[in-house]
């Protein structure tokens, strides 16, 4: 939950999922279904505040032994829809930190994972009672208790942080568990929800080492610092350990976690692809990736990137490419469409093509592997040839019967490179001016002459520079002394 009074809110959640049968068949080639994962949330706070951070050294430990996300982003803010954008794929329509909320009977991971015969626990840390619906109690907080909210998850399903098991073998397949807000880095600090973390979870991770299990940590929302960038991080024996750039969000962690088990696709996890590169698996595969990732074209124009097929585990396969997200009035294509290593993608604008910045997503199949990169495309309207003016020196100070000059300079933009006629307003009586040359793509030099009886005093003079439709200014200040 955010707190108004409070720049940076943090509330942690765990998913454990264990007992998993060895026979079962991943939807995710290659990879054998975990026996246990742990899904650890944090609240409020952005990638850059957690990773490299001395007041989080147990979870920087964990990001140095598995799979750092480096492009995690939340959905939504305040906390609460996050939590349900994680649980179900979808917010449920809450846009708040509201509560209560619901019931709802939607789609989720907990009741999948009923409907497939297998068993969901949700333990939140001073949950007064088993199957308590309360708003707050304490220090427990149900906008942070997604389960709670659905008629298709038993109230036997929300149990207290007491009833986690100390025997890890002995878990749910699903269990998720809420620290408490002054555990959660919500009214503690970094550290003490660091500390909390390493007291009550540690355990799991040295078990999940020698018991095919994972853990997943990642945060509901940031604190509005960086555009909802969060850190996600996976840990255990089946994942590769180093750094992964995809773009992903709660959706496609939902979604992985439902095809690891072979589950159905709640709400928008349906949409979006599970992660797949962070497995040590023995099945070819691939990644995309595009460069640049971004391009900016002119109405009118066209740009290209080259979208490179990454092989994993010696796959050779030909990729069919396509892209997804194009704005009015522009055009792609691939050369080749299909490819076994690269291709290069056109995108052509139209002279009336929509301008703005859009998101592009390039997918590419091969037999039933899907695979996406994203492209940034800014598309802006043609530069128009324009000029302003500048006078030096731009302040004059000229006694009566004298002359001064300043120097009007043509500053050409976009290319511009017509000629400029000028002209020059305000003069007091008795001054008159000259321009040579009175029109000009240069430069041309301003005389200002005061006769023996021009107005004494300063004023400011406005030099005028017209070329076609185009008119710009610059002006002078001058002053006419007697002596």
């Amino acid at each position: 939950m955010r707190k108004q009074f409070r720049p940076i809110v943090v509330c942690a959640l765990f998913v454990v999922l264990t007992g998993m049968s060895m026979s079962m068949v991943a939807q995710i080639p290659g990879v054998t279904p975990p026996d246990h994962i742990v899904i650890v949330i944090e609240e409020n706070h952005s990638f850059s505040e957690i990773i490299g951070s001395s007041s989080a050294p147990y979870i920087n430990s964990l990001a140095q032994q598995g799979a750092l996300f480096t492009n995690s982003f939340a959905i939504e803010h305040p906390s609460e829809p996050n939590y349900l954008d994680l649980f179900s794929g979808s917010n449920q329509g809450i846009t708040s930190d509201a509560c209560p909320v619901g019931p709802f009977s939607g789609a989720n991971l907990g009741s999948e994972l009923i409907a497939a015969g297998k068993t969901f626990t949700g333990f939140s840390e001073t949950l007064p009672a088993a199957g308590s619906t309360v708003c707050t109690s304490g220090a427990y907080a149900r906008k942070h208790n997604p389960w709670v909210n659905f008629s298709n998850v038993p109230t036997s399903s929300n149990q207290p942080f007491t009833s986690f098991p100390t025997d890890l073998t002995t878990l749910p397949v699903v269990s998720i568990v809420v620290p408490n807000l002054n555990d959660d880095m919500h009214d503690g600090t970094i550290q003490q929800g660091d500390t909390w973390l390493q007291s009550h979870i540690d355990a799991y991770v040295q078990f999940a080492k020698t018991h095919n299990s994972l853990l997943i940590v990642t945060w509901d929302e940031d604190d509005s610092s960086m555009s909802n960038q969060i850190p996600t991080l996976f840990v255990g024996p089946m994942v590769k350990t180093g750094q992964f750039g995809e773009v992903i969000n709660h959706f496609n962690v939902l979604r992985t976690v439902e095809d690891l088990y072979g589950l159905p696709h709640a709400g928008q996890s349906a949409n979006v692809s599970p992660i797949t590169d962070v497995w040590n698996t023995t099945v070819p595969d691939f990644t995309l990736s595009a460069a640049p990732a971004s391009l900016a074209i002119t109405q009118g124009t066209m740009g290209s990137s080259t979208i490179t097929v990454n092989p994993i585990n010696g796959f050779s396969g030909s990729v069919n490419l396509s892209v997804s997200g194009l704005p009015s009035g522009v055009t792609a294509s691939f050369n080749p469409p299909s490819a076994t290593s690269a291709s290069t993608l056109t995108l052509t604008a139209a002279g009336n093509a929509a301008t703005g910045t859009v998101t592009l997503t390039v997918s590419g199949t091969s037999g039933t592997l899907t695979r996406t990169t994203n492209i940034t495309l800014t598309v802006n309207a043609p530069a128009v040839p324009d000029f302003s003016l500048s006078a030096s020196p731009a302040s004059l100070s000229i006694r009566r019967s004298t002359s001064g000059t300043s120097s009007i300079t043509v500053n050409p933009t976009n290319g511009f490179s017509g000629s400029v006629s000028l002209s020059i307003a305000g003069l007091p009586a008795g001054v008159t001016a000259s321009f040579n040359p009175s029109s000009t793509a240069t430069t041309s030099t301003l005389t200002i002459t005061a006769s023996s009886t021009a107005t004494r005093g300063t004023s400011t003079l406005t030099v005028t520079g017209v070329s076609g439709a185009l008119t710009h200014t610059t002006t002078i200040s001058l002053t006419i002394r007697r002596h």
